[in-house]
Order: C-alpha cells, then structure tokens, then sequence
C-alpha cells in the first residue's frame, strides 16, 4: 500500500554525512521525496512508496555509526501526493559547510572500505586454518596408509622389500605435504598481516590529509 513517510530524525545527524546516507538508500529503495537539515539540528525525510519499503528505510537509517549517531525517529504517515518523481538531497547551507560535509562522507566510505577489507582478510585466514586442518588429517591418513603397507610387506616376503620402499615413498609424501602446508599457511598470513597494516596506513594518511584541508576551507 502507497503511503507518504514524514520524518523527522534527532542526534548527531547534521555535518556527519547523513544526508547522503539517506540519499543513497532512498536511491536504492526507489522511494521519491527529499531529505534536508532544519535548523534546529534535525533531518527532515519526506518520502513516498509502499509501506514496506518505508520501514526498511527507517530500520536502514537508525544507525549509530561514527560519526552519525541516530537518537530518534518520528514518523508521520500520510495519504501520498505523487508530487515527488524522484529522491532529492536539498543542501541549502553554504559552500563551506557542504564541503566539510562531502569530506565526511569520503571519509566514512573509507572506513567502511577498509573494514570490508579486513573482514575479508579474516574469512581468508580462517579457510586457510580449514585448509591446513584438512592437510593434517590428510598427512595422518597417509601415515596409517604407510603403517598397513609396512606391516603388509613384513608378512609378505616375496613382496615386502617392494611394499617397504612403497611404504617409505609415502612417508617421504606425507612430510612434504605438511612442510608445504607450514610454508603456505605461513606465507598467506605474513601476505594478509602485510596488507592490512598497509591500507591502514592509507586510511590514515587519507584522513589527516582531508583533516588539513577542512582546516583550509573552514575558518
């Protein structure tokens, strides 16, 4: 059912990014309307569409997440005008302000990047942990295979001299498989360790740059 959402959302919610957040995931639910700043420190979302759409609109924005943090919602539902076509971000401050704001929304989606990266990089080194998990019930399985050819070729005497050397030869497969195992595990996780520290570094540099120049642009 088509509804008209007027909302108003109170906390850390001006100079922080939010209304670009709203933007984008008003874009994303093709709802129509606008969201702006009021001057008494608020965000005004008026938007319409179906009610579900709404209320994934509303749970997607009550977020505390630096630097925004969302103390309330207040919504008003309406009968729909169809006056909006599309979803309008209105920034009616200055120049200055709008740019302090879009750095602070380049900032976040650094931030964001970089903990999709990290989070990444953990799920890898837990497959590699299965991984050599697996190589190690592999290397003990090889083992018991090398123990039954062994005593398989003490009680065959035409072809336990044959059965013996089979049975070093897969003793010999299994230490390499676990020194390949170390090897592997150990390169991966000095290579994931490596590259965090480095977009860490990034990240870093990246804010105290843009920390300089809102200190340039701002008064």
């Amino acid at each position: 059912m088509k509804k008209r959402a007027e909302i108003k959302v109170y906390g850390r919610v001006q100079k922080a990014g939010f209304r670009d957040f709203i933007d984008e995931i008003a874009f994303n639910l093709n709802l129509n309307g606008y969201v702006k700043n009021l001057d008494d420190g608020t965000v005004q979302v008026v938007c319409e569409g179906d009610e579900d759409t709404i209320s994934e609109l509303l749970k997607k924005i009550n977020i505390t997440q630096y630097p925004i943090r969302v103390e309330n919602i207040d919504v008003v539902y309406k009968k729909p005008t169809g006056e909006y076509t599309a979803f309008e971000l209105i920034r009616d401050e200055d120049l200055t302000t709008a740019t302090y704001e879009r750095m602070d929304v380049a900032a976040r989606y650094i931030r964001e990047m970089n903990s999709n990266l990290s989070q990444k990089m953990d799920s890898l080194g837990g497959k590699i942990d299965v991984l050599g998990g697996k190589m190690d019930s592999l290397g003990g399985k090889i083992d018991v295979l090398g123990g039954k050819v062994d005593y398989l070729g003490g009680k065959i005497d035409f072809l336990g001299g044959k059965m013996d050397s089979l049975g070093g030869k897969i003793d010999v497969l299994g230490n390499k498989i676990d020194h390949a195992r170390v090897e592997i595990t150990s390169e991966i996780r000095l290579s994931r360790n490596n590259f965090r520290s480095h977009i860490d570094e990034r990240v870093s540099s990246i804010e105290r740059e843009l920390a300089l120049i809102k200190a340039k642009v701002i008064p």
